[in-house]
């Protein structure tokens, strides 16, 4: 069932608004990029949200069985249905499709190896799908299947075995490229951020909670500005030295433009650079578990930065 009110005469549309879909217990993100496509799978429901429509009901058609349903929204569409695999499975994953038709499927929070296999599955054309381990777990290509077509008849690559020659080269520098929109999606950051000042202050744009948590995390001190924008909430302030861009005892960039610095006097270790796993490794060397905290900004003259820190780890 597809529900496109734009197309629908006035008492249709009455009809049409009405539908309603399952809510998710978990929040629906909103990819910033028609590339891109949000899936999140609750036992049996499945939900997909992207800006693009015909990439988001591809992917719905794809991992569903019967009739999903398409609903819009302001900025983005919301397709459902009945998950086609395992009943019992949960997670969510980002699929960014390449204007060539090749997929990339990376996990989100804690999605398991064998939901991440399933969907590749799914979604994969026979042949086209491959995995590695990345920084975070499996990373799954691809080529995407046309939805009507047969499935694969054998499942997607698995994980590379402990002391096994790899199947194909490892990615440069042996980390995942992310970087950019890529990996703001691949965060689930819900606001945006943009220095301002030299870098020393940062502006936070979306909903009020999701700017207020953010600020605790990386903001000295209190907000200097906090307005309404809209229906968008904006909070300026001072960031706190462990997300600065420069300080003592700063080195790099390494092979992998990896910038990182080790504050004693905070307590903090900081690893700063564009592509978001190499970043987090350099990070999670440096910085006691559970700790870190990882942030997008833009940054006028060198686009995306992304920053992770954290308590460092005692020496």
């Amino acid at each position: 069932m597809r529900v496109d009110i734009r197309q629908l005469g006035e008492k249709e549309k009455v009809l049409a608004e009405k539908v309603k879909i399952p809510k998710s217990k978990a929040a629906l993100q909103r990819p910033l990029s028609e590339r891109h496509a949000f899936l999140l799978i609750e036992k049996d429901n499945a939900w997909i949200t992207s800006r693009n429509r015909e990439l988001a009901e591809t992917f719905g058609a794809l991992i569903t069985r019967g009739d999903p349903v398409t609903v819009e929204k302001t900025g983005r569409v919301i397709v459902w249905g009945i998950y086609a695999g395992e009943p019992q499975e949960t997670g969510s994953i980002i699929l960014d499709r390449k204007p060539d038709g090749r997929f990339k499927l990376v996990p989100l929070d804690v999605t398991p190896n064998s939901l991440l296999t399933r969907v590749a599955h799914f979604v994969g054309r026979p042949g086209s799908v491959t995995s590695e381990e990345g920084q975070h777990g499996l990373v799954f290509r691809g080529e995407l299947r046309h939805p009507g077509a047969p499935l694969a008849t054998q499942a997607p690559a698995e994980a590379p075995q402990p002391g096994a020659a790899p199947a194909a080269a490892a990615p440069t520098g042996g980390f995942e490229k992310i970087t950019g929109a890529d990996a703001i999606a691949a965060l689930g950051q819900k606001v945006s951020l943009e220095f301002i000042e030299g870098g020393i202050k940062i502006r936070i744009r979306g909903k009020q909670a999701d700017c207020e948590k953010t600020a605790q995390r990386i903001l000295k001190g209190s907000p200097t500005v906090a307005s309404e924008q809209g229906a968008k909430y904006m909070i300026e302030g001072n960031l706190s030295k462990s997300f600065l861009k420069k300080g003592a005892n700063q080195q790099g960039p390494d092979a992998q433009g990896v910038y990182t610095r080790d504050d004693a006097s905070e307590r903090s270790f900081t690893a700063f650079g564009e592509n978001l796993p190499a970043v987090q490794a350099a990070c999670e060397a440096g910085c006691k578990e559970g700790t870190m905290f990882t942030i997008v900004v833009n940054d006028r003259s060198a686009g995306p930065l992304v920053i992770s820190s954290g308590r460092r780890r005692a020496v």
